[in-house]
């Protein structure tokens, strides 16, 4: 696969170099529009007869738009904006060239304007919904004296798949243990 769309300030969605493949990358002045972190979902009750309410804690995000406008290096036909339409439709994982080893996995729910410039290329603008949190590839790291101790830099929770495979030919696995070890929040 080809990097042109991080050589030319665009984006990957799923395996498609949107670049390489239509043409489109990101305006000159646009970096994707992101939040600082998804909105946490409120779990709050009122009680008849008292002030305020009840807050049974946050605990969850709300998902996260990011928005980016799009310009594409030549006029696109009907049929490449139908057929661009139906991918972005889909749900997927989202790179973009301002941060390539990261991706959020969501998809575009409501319908862009596609704007001509003078019959030179289109413009318009794309917002992802996304699940709540950025991630990254896969990490594969050894054991050493039986230990595995994987680094994790993210900052929230979420679900993690260990994989363990024997890679030798003479030695077998037996008797393991894992153990996870939570940070506590600071108050």
């Amino acid at each position: 696969m080809s990097d042109l769309w991080k050589e030319n300030g665009s984006f990957l969605f799923g395996t498609c170099d949107m670049f390489e493949t239509y043409g489109i990358k990101l305006t000159e002045r646009s970096i994707p529009q992101d939040v600082l972190m998804p909105g946490l979902r409120a779990r709050k009750q009122t009680i008849p007869m008292r002030h305020g309410a009840y807050d049974y804690g946050a605990h969850y995000y709300d998902e996260r738009a990011i928005v980016i406008e799009c310009v594409t290096k030549k006029m696109i036909s009907r049929d490449q904006s139908r057929e661009i339409a139906y991918m972005l439709a889909r749900k997927s994982e989202i790179r973009f060239w301002t941060e390539p080893e990261k991706y959020y996995i969501g998809r575009v729910y409501e319908a862009p304007t596609l704007e001509q410039l003078r019959n030179v290329g289109n413009r318009f603008t794309l917002t992802f919904i996304c699940e709540p949190f950025a991630y990254r590839n896969n990490v594969t790291a050894a054991f050493v004296n039986r230990v595995y101790s994987p680094n994790y830099d993210g900052t929230a929770p979420t679900p993690t798949q260990i994989i363990i495979t024997n890679t030798s030919a003479t030695t077998s696995i037996r008797n393991i243990t894992i153990v996870q070890t939570i940070k506590k929040e600071s108050l």
